[in-house]
Parts: C-alpha cells; sequence; structure tokens
C-alpha cells in the first residue's frame, strides 16, 4: 500500500514539475514573439516613412526663386527661410493610418539641428522663469508656437509625431486662430482622409514679405505672418483634385469653404510653384480652380455647402447669410438636407444645408401653417432647393430660422433663375 502511495505521489511531482517547465517555456516563448512583433512594427514604420517621402520626391518639392533650405525629415519635408527663422512651406502626406493610430502627443518643442542656419527657439516665443519655490511660469508674447504640418496628422508615428514639434516646423500664431480656426481646419482635412480612405499629399506654410509686423520681444524678432495657406491635393488617376484654403491669422468667423482659393492663386501670392515635377496637363486641372464640394466633407452624406451669394438673385441670401438678418423679412435659399414630423403636435422642421444636430438654418412649421398645405413638406419637399420667405428669428439654441404659416412661403428653386 505504502509503494502505491509513493508511486502516486512521485508521479504527481513529475507532471506538476513537467507542468512548470511547460508555463515556463511558453511564456517565454511568447515574450520573444512580443518582442518580435515590436521590432517588425518598428521596421514597418520606417519603411512606411520611407516609402511617403519617395511619394513626395516624385511630384516635386516646392520650387522657389528664394534660396530655401531643404530640410528632410522621416515624415515631413521642410522649404527653410533663413531670412525668417521660419520654413516658407511644410510638405507631408495624410494617410488612412491617421484613423486608427493612437500615439499621443509629445509636446517636446526643440531646436532643429538640421537647420544650418539656425531655426527659431523657445524664446522667440516665451521666457521661461523659475520661481522661489522651484516652478516656473511662462511669460508669453502673445502667440501659440503654431504647427504647420500638425502633430495629430502622424499619431500613427511617434517618430514623425516627434519631429513635428521642431521649431523649424512653427509660426506664431494668434491663439484663437491656432486652437479655433486653423484646428478646425486641421480636422477637416482628416475627417477627408477617414471618409474616403485615401492617401493625400498636404502643404501647409505662411505668406512672408518684409511688411510683416514683429514680435519685439521675440530673441530672433520673429515676423507674424498675417496669412497661413493649407493645401491638399490628389493626384490619383480616378479623380485628380487640389483644394486650396487661405486664412487670416486671427478667429475665422466663416465657414471653412469661405476660406477656399486656386492653387494657383497661393503660387502667385507667395512665389512658390508646387508640384513642379507632375504632368503639365494634370497640374493645370489640379491647380486652376477648387471645389469644396468634391471632397468628402460632410459627416452627413445629404449636407452640402450655402449655396455662393454672388450666384444668388438681389434680395436672395444663403443659409449662412441668414444670421445676420434676423428681425428682417427675406428670401433665404437652400437645400433641405433633413425633416422631422412629430403627430402629436403636428409640428414640422426642416433643416436646409445642414442637418440635425448641426444645422445653420431651419424652417419651422406649426400645426396651424401646417394646414395650410396640399402636401407633406417633410416628403416632398426633402433633397430639393428651395426658397422660403419670412421674418429671421433665433429659435432657443440661438440658429436662424423662419415660421411657415401658408404654403406659398416656399417655392421650390430654379438654379438657373
Amino acid at each position: 500500500m505504502n509503494r502505491i502511495i509513493g508511486l502516486i505521489i512521485g508521479f504527481l511531482v513529475s507532471v506538476s514539475v513537467y507542468g512548470q517547465t511547460d508555463l515556463k517555456s511558453k511564456t517565454a516563448e511568447l515574450e520573444a514573439l512580443k518582442t518580435k512583433e515590436k521590432d517588425l512594427v518598428a521596421e514597418i514604420e520606417i519603411l512606411k516613412l520611407a516609402e511617403l517621402r519617395n511619394m513626395m520626391k516624385s511630384v516635386g518639392y516646392p520650387s522657389s526663386k528664394r534660396g530655401l533650405e531643404i530640410i528632410e525629415h522621416s515624415g515631413m519635408i521642410l522649404g527653410f527661410n533663413c531670412d525668417y527663422d521660419m520654413a516658407e512651406w511644410s510638405f507631408h502626406m495624410l494617410t488612412p493610418d491617421v484613423t486608427f493610430g493612437n500615439v499621443s502627443r509629445s509636446d517636446d518643442f526643440r531646436v532643429d539641428e538640421k537647420v544650418k542656419c539656425g531655426s527659431a527657439v523657445e524664446a522667440d516665443y516665451f521666457l521661461r522663469k523659475e520661481e522661489a519655490d522651484g516652478t516656473f511660469s511662462d511669460d508669453g508674447f502673445g502667440f501659440d508656437r503654431g504647427h504647420l504640418a500638425p502633430s495629430a496628422d502622424f499619431r500613427w508615428s511617434s517618430i514623425a509625431l516627434s519631429e513635428s514639434y521642431y521649431y523649424s516646423n512653427m509660426t506664431p500664431q494668434r491663439k484663437e486662430f491656432n486652437r479655433e480656426s486653423w484646428a478646425d481646419l486641421e480636422g477637416l482635412l482628416r475627417s477627408v482622409v477617414d471618409q474616403e480612405k485615401k492617401t493625400f499629399y498636404i502643404l501647409t506654410g505662411p505668406v512672408l514679405n518684409d511688411g510683416l509686423p514683429i514680435i519685439e520681444r521675440s530673441v530672433n524678432k520673429l515676423r507674424i505672418p498675417q496669412l497661413h495657406y493649407k493645401i491638399i491635393v490628389d493626384v490619383s488617376q480616378d479623380k485628380p483634385r487640389g483644394m486650396a484654403f487661405l486664412m487670416p491669422n486671427k478667429k475665422c468667423e466663416g465657414r471653412l469653404s469661405e476660406y477656399v482659393v486656386s492653387i494657383d492663386s497661393i503660387e502667385q501670392l507667395t512665389g512658390l510653384d508646387f508640384f513642379p515635377s507632375i504632368d503639365d496637363a494634370l497640374e493645370l486641372r489640379i491647380e486652376s480652380k477648387s471645389d469644396f464640394n468634391n471632397w468628402m466633407t460632410q459627416r452627413n452624406a445629404n449636407d452640402v455647402e450655402p449655396l455662393s451669394p454672388f450666384e444668388l438673385p438681389k434680395d436672395h441670401f444663403n443659409t449662412q447669410q441668414a444670421s445676420s438678418k434676423v428681425g428682417t423679412i427675406v428670401s433665404i435659399v437652400g437645400k433641405v438636407v433633413s425633416t422631422k414630423f412629430i403627430p402629436k403636435s403636428q409640428s414640422t422642421f426642416l433643416n436646409l444645408d445642414q442637418s440635425f444636430p448641426n444645422q445653420i438654418f431651419s424652417i419651422n412649421i406649426w400645426k396651424n401653417g401646417r394646414r395650410n398645405f396640399s402636401y407633406r413638406p417633410e416628403e416632398e419637399l426633402k433633397g430639393k432647393y428651395i426658397v422660403v420667405t419670412g421674418k429671421v428669428e433665433l429659435d432657443k439654441n440661438g440658429i436662424p430660422s423662419i415660421n411657415v404659416t401658408k404654403e406659398e412661403q416656399i417655392q421650390i428653386w430654379d438654379e438657373e433663375e
């Protein structure tokens, strides 16, 4: 009996030892695989950055009659103007990887050692002072260190994201511009990439000239750009197109579509020649005009940009202009992109150009007004351009609207009028 018990105990001990050995072996194997995966991911990142740089070289860096120092980093290329201590242009690729990237901003602002003539420094934007308690306080000069190539465009690459914090990639930007208007534009282009699942060329820069004001406390006497531009280009064979934005260095009150210009106009303004290596016919097609509606800029597929006010007849206004017409009786033109009918209250709501909850102009048809319609407006008008006439008022959310009481206030809009 004792012999049997001894055999059982010996068997269990051997199984336990074997199990522990096997567990250690598999754990070590898993750790080795994790290390290998990490190494492969790093190699893929480097290869991907190299591929993107080759794509930029294939279309040509912007050329200038002024001597610019070309600075090549892993994820962006800069055309640096030593006379202004800042880049005239920053060139990078915006890829669908940005949608899934999770690299956090590094905030490692630093001097770009690749710039031979010397880039801007921290003391061009603020002075850092150590307090008696050992903490630090910043004495700012009133301007943000505004990115040209935004760090968020590189959140798929820790290398490229960190490089975006070089002072060579910065310009003095007013806070309300950098944190609001400029940030909105950067976010818009990332949303285009997210929706279209394509890689686009992005060029960004300040408009530089000798007449610009100076940050007097700046150690290098940095000039303050009054205008910045950003260009997005698609050179694919199926849908080549380009679009440029020109924005003042301040809070921009208008919709981003109001700042769209042709790439040609940016070239004339800056003296730069963009995409010099692409076919002349393709370059003309891309650079001669910009069509905001030719890009997937809307979160809702039905939404459209307000009609150009220059294309409307006298006394007719687009939905964006409605806010300036509060208290007056006018005719507003726009597309019915979303509707809602509430059976209980018999109320009807129509949103023109932009859908709820991003609406910019609404039509309200209450119960008594709906009785005067020979059709169901939420069904018959959806998807159509209309002109509505009435007194513009602000609803409880501050959105311009017109209360319609009779069918005759709404007419189908004939774009040929």
